[in-house]
């Protein structure tokens, strides 16, 4: 990155990193723009509150102009700006609630739906895969307690399965530091990564292979 010339990096940052990283935010500009358009209906637009939510608007893209200087864009760096955007929106929001018609109520109402709607499926996913995550974790400690109680020199652990969310932001980080093996202390050899839950399998009721399958 820093080897490139500076026009490049501009453009190349402008382009592509700056477009990608605020359309992360895609949701907040929905509910914006309906805020925002309650707020023309009831015509209860105030000069200041427009002007500071103007303002952080600029603030959101600043923070992420910023990052010209950095050769990565990672996802938790995007939190800077949403936190303005969402600075933003509270401005407009005021405007909105304060007073009412019917389609201001409408476009309200809506707002809140969606909002709602895509909260409810993102939370159980998150919150299943942190489960599923702490369950893995568990597993994996196991299997390091019982290569040291039998005094191995190596625990042989899986990595783990990342369960599917509705998007990025919430992922975990997928690096394995090589400082595990000291904090644990003992060499530690991670397989490759899975494809599926194998959580699951260690808390679910064994099943009994030594069933018949048919009488003949």
């Amino acid at each position: 990155w820093y080897n490139q010339p500076l026009a490049w990096r501009v453009l190349e940052h402008f382009s592509e990193r700056l477009p990608s990283a605020m359309g992360a935010y895609w949701q907040v500009y929905i509910a914006f723009i309906i805020l925002l358009i309650s707020v023309v209906l009831s015509r209860n637009s105030s000069s200041k509150l427009m002007f500071g939510s103007f303002l952080f608007i600029l603030g959101a893209i600043a923070a992420n102009v910023a990052f010209l200087a950095s050769p990565a864009m990672p996802s938790r760096a995007l939190n800077g700006a949403l936190c303005f955007m969402i600075l933003s929106i509270s401005f407009v929001a005021h405007s909105a609630f304060t007073k009412f018609n019917k389609a201001s109520i409408y476009l309200s109402v809506t707002t809140y739906a969606m909002a709602f709607l895509y909260f409810i499926p993102s939370y159980i996913l998150y919150y299943s895969s942190i489960k599923s995550i702490s369950k893995q974790t568990e597993i994996r400690e196991e299997i390091i307690d019982r290569a040291k109680h039998n005094k191995q020199d190596q625990a042989i652990i899986p990595d783990y399965y990342f369960p599917p969310v509705l998007h990025a932001g919430p992922s975990l980080d997928t690096f394995n530091s090589e400082a595990m093996s000291r904090y644990y202390g003992i060499d530690l050899k991670i397989t490759a990564p899975g494809f599926f839950d194998y959580s699951r399998a260690f808390n679910f009721k064994p099943l009994n292979i030594n069933a018949k399958i048919c009488n003949n």
